[in-house]
């Protein structure tokens, strides 16, 4: 008997299903290096705004020099000090050099009479008479916080206008009718500001007179005002007039 052979079966090619060798291992480091494009990217970013934040803060504190807590607390304690003193007494030189209106450096005093004192806000101080020669606590010159007892007449148009305002008025409406007044320096609101900076250029039992400009008035000189009922200046008195003084420190109750 003759045996049939059988032909093998064809084999199909599949090697076109295969990856080409190493392509799959390029794809994944093709991927992670564009993750670490990208990161460096984000990170040069991030290092970028850092350093200009850095840099700002450092200008800002140059400039602006902002205080730390300890000088923070030094100031708050200042000032609660100082507003103790407000209701207590005097005012030490310190705080009388922060000041402004109504307040004038300790070395401005008038030393001679004649010599005309003009302080820094354009105060005119001319002493006629010095006063006493003592340099107790108590003969002045006063500072902000003091009582002191004062006689005093204020003109319109010059020292020889009418007066528009005195201590003899107000004292009149007082029992016994006391030609003067007693007033706190700085924190009675019926006397000027340039009547305080005056003040402060005085001893006990000196005289003078003094022209106050418009800034130194009742509400720095930004509205008019009314003078005493008594007076000669009748009418309100325009906010910016220079007004004319005569003043005597008569006595220093609290220092």
């Amino acid at each position: 008997k003759h045996s049939r052979q059988l032909s093998p079966a064809p084999v199909r090619d599949l090697s076109h299903l295969r990856s080409k060798p190493g392509h799959d291992e390029a794809g994944q480091w093709s991927g992670v290096a564009n993750q670490i494009r990208k990161r460096g990217r984000a990170l040069a970013c991030a290092l970028l705004v850092s350093g200009v934040v850095a840099a700002l803060v450092r200008v800002s504190r140059t400039t602006f020099a902002l205080p730390d807590a300890a000088t923070t607390r030094r100031g708050a304690s200042a000032a609660a000090a100082a507003a103790l003193l407000g209701h207590t007494g005097a005012l030490p030189a310190s705080a009388e050099e922060k000041k402004t209106y109504g307040y004038v450096p300790a070395e401005y005093v008038a030393k001679k009479v004649g010599e005309k004192v003009v302080t820094p806000n354009g105060l005119i101080y001319e002493p006629l008479d010095l006063g006493t020669d003592k340099t107790g606590i108590r003969d002045g010159p006063p500072r902000s916080g003091s009582n002191v007892v004062i006689r005093f007449a204020g003109h319109v148009d010059g020292f020889e206008g009418p007066i528009f305002d005195s201590s003899k008025y107000r004292g009149s409406r007082k029992p016994g009718k006391p030609d003067v007044v007693e007033v706190r320096l700085n924190l009675d609101p019926t006397v000027s500001n340039g009547m305080f900076e005056a003040l402060k250029l005085m001893k006990v039992g000196a005289k003078g007179r003094f022209i106050q400009p418009p800034i130194l008035s009742y509400n720095e000189g930004k509205a008019n005002f009314e003078g005493d009922e008594l007076g000669e200046a009748k009418g309100k008195i325009p906010g910016n007039s220079t007004l004319y003084y005569e003043v005597e420190l008569v006595d220093i109750v609290k220092p």
